[in-house]
């Protein structure tokens, strides 16, 4: 009898497991895939991680959906990548705005609210008190490619004209390398994005500004155009929103940013001569 009696209940288990586990498995297909932010490689790694950190959470937050930093070893790496529409959102340089957006795999959304500019930096005890001052020096520069390092020489050369020529260029991986080696005396000056230094000032770096370029449209984010017009919107206005919000404001102070504010492909276009 005993035998007789414990074979349904064996068999009820049996079944009550298996619809358990297709629960789970349909359960954990429901769930979305976490969405990759894509990071300029304009600083190391960890220390973009470190800046974006607190941002990554409060979009994770407010997007419902968890996301997932990724930077690139190099601009070249990174603007690859973009190509290959590996970020479902990305944060770039306003030159790599108008060729992504023209690719069909990305649109503009937000862009920090004031503007860009290079700045020519030098150590507190430098000599140099003008970019006027600079004859037969070293400037560190960030990449080739980078939009400061443009921007920034036609600012020297508007000043010095061919006694430009007379300046060494030498290129780093990244900002901060770049305004490190100034600060290691490796180099006499550096040029760095208005954005890094505004962070380098905020830690007490031991440089300052003795020039800048003329402005341009800052970094700004991307979203993939695959991805729903509700999710670009939505993160359109989380962006936007955080300056209203004391939340929103910590992160952006911690980040040594002033806010995102709306924008469009038209206003990238005076950037095309820098696309090269």
């Amino acid at each position: 009898m005993l035998t007789r009696n414990t074979r349904p209940t064996r068999i009820f288990i049996f079944i009550s497991v298996i619809l358990s586990l297709i629960f789970i498995r349909q359960s954990i297909a429901e769930q979305p895939e976490p969405l990759v932010f894509g990071l300029l490689p304009s600083e190391s790694a960890s220390s973009k991680f470190q800046r974006y950190a607190s941002l990554r959470t409060y979009l994770s937050e407010k997007l419902g959906r968890d996301v997932i930093l990724e930077t690139a070893k190099d601009f070249k790496t990174f603007t690859h990548r973009t190509k290959n529409r590996r970020y479902d959102f990305l944060e770039t340089a306003p030159h790599f705005i108008l060729p992504a957006v023209e690719s069909g795999k990305y649109q503009v959304i937000t862009t920090i609210s004031k503007p860009l500019t290079a700045q020519v930096v030098v150590r507190n005890d430098s000599s140099i008190k003008s970019i006027s001052d600079m004859d037969s020096i070293v400037i560190a520069t960030p990449s080739a490619k980078a939009i400061i390092t443009k921007i920034g020489k036609e600012a020297i050369k508007k000043v010095l004209g061919e006694k430009e020529q007379t300046l060494t260029y030498i290129e780093y991986r990244t900002h901060n390398a770049a305004f490190q080696a100034a600060v290691g005396k490796n180099a006499d000056a550096a040029l760095i994005s208005v954005n890094i230094y505004t962070k380098a000032l905020k830690n007490n770096i031991a440089i300052h500004s003795i020039g800048e370029s003329v402005p341009i449209p800052n970094m700004s984010i991307l979203v993939a155009a695959d991805l729903k017009q509700k999710f670009a919107r939505k993160l359109q206005k989380t962006l936007v929103d955080m300056n209203h919000s004391k939340s929103g404001q910590a992160i952006l102070k911690n980040m040594s940013y002033p806010g995102y504010r709306r924008t469009s492909v038209k206003e990238f276009e005076i950037l095309k001569k820098y696309q090269k």
